[in-house]
């Protein structure tokens, strides 16, 4: 999975402290004038991470409420850049789309921040950067998604893309942020296989992920309702397809369960520190709602509230998964018996 290749800081250390400072002259100037705090970074990435977050969830609100065609047209809402007539599904659908610019002054307090921070940590800029660049995505993937009446492969498209490209770089700068922060650390490294089943995790949450987005494109919210638009629905065994992908998300999901229980099982044999395990827990726990909240919603036929709690707490699973990878590490202690890399 591409998203594993973000730069790594072993678990417990702060990366701040480099030999010499690398960063550009003019850079190093601007940092003398405002010298932005770990503190204000750590705060800048946290805004970056809740307005991701809050995006994503009014989206999700936009697809339940059925009003995904409130604005007809993209880049502006019934031919207007303001709306003159404003109905609920409109004011659902605009209010969604100006957040993409609160959104993007998130992002780019973060850069500032990351650019002019007291040391110069490049970890930081990039992800800062990398999270500004999947806005401008998302931005265009949107257009695309109301450009051809929300379409299932764009709608689909849509979420996950905020999934790799916007809480990835959200949530590992949140957690790097706050290294050289934090009053307690976990100093206790992880061993290679545990990092290595830590990150194996990534690719099964995305595959369960992407499997629920199907499971949504083939249900009753299709986001059009809202203004009568007929909206093309994901389809591969007539009226048999929701109950068809239905059966595979469900299954793919407890799969990646058993495979969140087993790794905490890993990490607590081999003595991985008390964060990973805990990050685990958490991880677990909502996956385990989640199974529950999904069996109640398919029995009463997907209601959009439901479904609305089914969406955020599978971000929030996301998240707490990204971290626990990110507290892994890339496996910063050797096995038994090894000797230290």
């Amino acid at each position: 999975m591409s998203s594993t290749s973000a730069p790594q800081t072993p678990a417990g250390t702060s990366g701040d402290a480099p030999a010499a400072d690398d960063a550009p002259a003019r850079l190093r100037r601007l940092r003398r004038r405002f010298r932005t705090s770990p503190e204000r970074m750590l705060l800048a990435a946290r805004l970056a991470l809740f307005a991701n977050v809050g995006i994503m969830l009014t989206g999700a609100l936009v697809r339940v409420t059925g009003s995904g065609l409130g604005c007809s047209n993209w880049p502006k809402c019934q031919t207007e850049v303001l709306p003159s007539h404003v109905h609920t599904p409109t004011l659902i659908e605009f209010g969604n789309r100006l957040l993409t610019f609160g959104v993007s002054a998130t992002a780019i307090f973060a850069i500032f921040c990351a650019l002019t921070r007291v040391r110069w940590r490049r970890d930081l800029v990039l992800l800062s950067v990398w999270l500004l660049g999947g806005i401008f995505a998302q931005a265009v993937i949107g257009g695309l998604s109301v450009l051809y009446d929300l379409d299932w492969i764009w709608i689909s498209a849509h979420y996950l893309v905020s999934i790799s490209l916007l809480l990835i770089p959200a949530a590992l700068l949140v957690w790097r942020a706050g290294e050289d922060t934090s009053a307690k650390r976990d100093h206790q490294a992880t061993d290679r296989l545990t990092g290595r089943a830590v990150a194996a995790l990534l690719p099964l949450g995305l595959l369960a992920l992407a499997a629920g987005t199907l499971a949504t494109a083939a249900g009753p919210n299709s986001g059009g309702e809202g203004t009568g638009d007929v909206v093309k629905r994901f389809d591969v065994h007539g009226t048999g397809t929701l109950e068809w992908i239905v059966q595979r998300h469900g299954a793919i999901a407890a799969i990646f369960g058993i495979g969140i229980i087993a790794v905490w099982s890993l990490a607590k044999a081999r003595g991985a520190g008390e964060r990973l395990t805990l990050t685990l827990t958490l991880a677990g726990m909502l996956v385990g709602v989640q199974g529950v909240i999904g069996l109640i919603q398919y029995g009463l036929e997907l209601p959009g509230g439901l479904v609305w709690v089914h969406v955020t707490l599978a971000t929030l699973t996301w998240v707490t998964v990204v971290w626990a990878w990110q507290v892994a590490g890339p496996g910063t202690r050797p096995p038994d018996g090894e000797a230290p890399r």
